[in-house]
């Protein structure tokens, strides 16, 4: 153990509530000056949040009516984005799969009797609709420079407290191998680490500051990410973070230049990967011996030996809890699951796994819903304009990834991520249909060929009648 190192999870109160005041009254100077009230909400909404998880201490006890200080402010929150935004874009034909996952959600707690559990997962689910439709609606108002400008404000909070935590050796001891996780005094690792990737995510699109600014920008988010020390989201916003250092060197070139530029970034990317995989190759050791046993794994829980309980966190060890669980349920178990948040209570911990985790409350239906919502919004974000289409595609995949080995759709923080992933995948699917709409010709206007295609170009007006009288 390191001398003079606090390992706690907490930051002193000397040190978190200075830095809240200095914070709060920085945002609200800040989003005084918004000029559209949806885009001053969504920042708020984020960094609302972020601020709530940072006192844990006390939004997490709870109310007098029951619930906790941090339910209670999300949901109003929640009401709040839902009497702000325009009540015609609850039908974008996007949010279909959410409505359909929201559904199927309602039913396993109606079949299973476990009402009250419906309305807390309702209300993340409508969170996270609330935040893709806040962000399509601020990137329509704002433009998509300002919008993503504003939003990055929100992340002064965190990575505010997790400097601090730095500073002071304020720090969090969650491995067994030693290491640990500067986490800006946040209760824990996963949900500070998709509040870091939602930051990344924001400053991959954020266009309206220079390059090296926002090279900056990502290279502070990526640290913050390796101090909190998660591997999981270390390893799952890998890809965003190539893609994001690939096009923007390639972007700098001609397009005659750009194909060869990019074979050989490819092949710096590799070595970079690598290189990275040899720092790490302790901390991801483990990774490598589950993959090469991965058949083994398969069985009861009562067949695991102690080494294989280790393996990855005990993920596997975890996995297998709910999938032995789920096949000796009933048919309406199968079907529907056993119920929202039905794991607390009988489960050690939560699966780890956004399917696994559905598998066993929501049945195959739920599995389904899950899938065709992510299947949805990846398939929109291979519309979108050439310039954005693979950081989209990149941050699409890097958030299945992430969904494999914990469960950021559990988390209000995840769906806020993947709130705002959907919501610039939405409008930037709408830009396409903007700019692949024929443009209106005026009066007198005629087809002409020019360089393979038509153009458009006035006739041009008849010349009077000279020899008329």
């Amino acid at each position: 153990m390191t001398e003079g190192v606090v390992f706690g999870a907490t930051l002193p109160p000397w040190l978190l509530y200075p830095a809240t005041l200095l914070i709060v009254l920085s945002l609200a100077l800040r989003l005084w000056r918004v000029p559209s009230a949806i885009a001053a909400f969504t920042c708020f909404a984020l960094a609302f949040r972020y601020l709530a998880a940072a006192h844990h201490t006390f939004t997490y006890s709870p109310s007098p009516i029951g619930l906790s200080w941090n339910a209670l402010g999300s949901s109003a929150v929640f009401l709040l984005g839902l009497l702000l935004i325009r009540s015609r874009h609850l039908l974008l034909k996007q949010l279909i799969p959410c409505y359909f996952l929201i559904a199927i959600v309602i039913l396993s707690g109606l079949a299973n009797h476990t009402i009250p559990k419906i309305i807390d997962v309702g209300v993340k689910f409508g969170y996270l609709v609330i935040m893709t439709i806040g962000v399509y609606e601020g990137l329509l108002a704002l433009g998509e420079k300002r919008m993503t400008n504003l939003l990055l404000w929100a992340f002064a909070a965190p990575i505010g407290f997790q400097a601090l935590s730095i500073a002071f050796h304020v720090v969090k001891a969650s491995e067994g191998d030693g290491s640990v996780s500067y986490i800006g005094g946040y209760n824990h690792e996963a949900a500070f680490s998709i509040i870091l990737a939602t930051g990344l995510l924001i400053a991959c699109f954020a266009t309206g500051i220079a390059l090296w600014r926002r090279s900056l920008l990502l290279f502070v988010f990526m640290a913050a990410i390796v101090l909190a020390n998660y591997r999981t989201a270390i390893l799952a916003f890998a890809p965003l973070i190539v893609t994001q250092f690939n096009l923007d060197i390639v972007s700098r070139f001609s397009p005659r230049q750009r194909s060869i530029i990019a074979v050989a970034l490819l092949g710096l990317s590799v070595l970079g990967v690598l290189s990275a995989a040899w720092m790490f190759r302790e901390r991801f050791q483990d990774i490598v011996t589950t993959f090469e046993s991965i058949d083994k794994l398969i069985k009861p829980q009562s067949e695991y030996t102690m080494a294989e309980k280790q393996l990855l966190s005990a993920r596997p060890f975890i996995w297998s809890a709910y999938i032995e669980a789920y096949i000796d349920g009933s048919l309406r178990n199968h079907l529907l699951g056993y119920g929202p948040d039905s794991w607390i209570g009988v489960m050690t911990v939560y699966a780890h796994n956004t399917l696994i985790s559905a598998l066993y409350e929501y049945g195959l239906l739920g599995v389904t819903a899950f899938v065709v919502l992510w299947a949805t919004m990846l398939y929109a974000s291979l519309w979108a304009p050439a310039g954005v289409r693979g950081k989209l595609i990149a941050g699409h995949l890097s958030f299945l990834l992430l969904n494999m080995a914990t469960m950021p759709h559990w988390m209000l923080e995840g769906d806020i991520l993947y709130g705002v992933l959907c919501g610039y995948t939405i409008y930037m699917l709408r830009r396409t249909a903007d700019e692949r709409k024929p443009m209106k010709m005026p009066t007198g206007a005629v087809n002409a060929p020019f360089a393979g295609g038509l153009v458009t170009e006035v006739a041009p007006k008849p010349r009077p009648n000279m020899l008329k009288p």
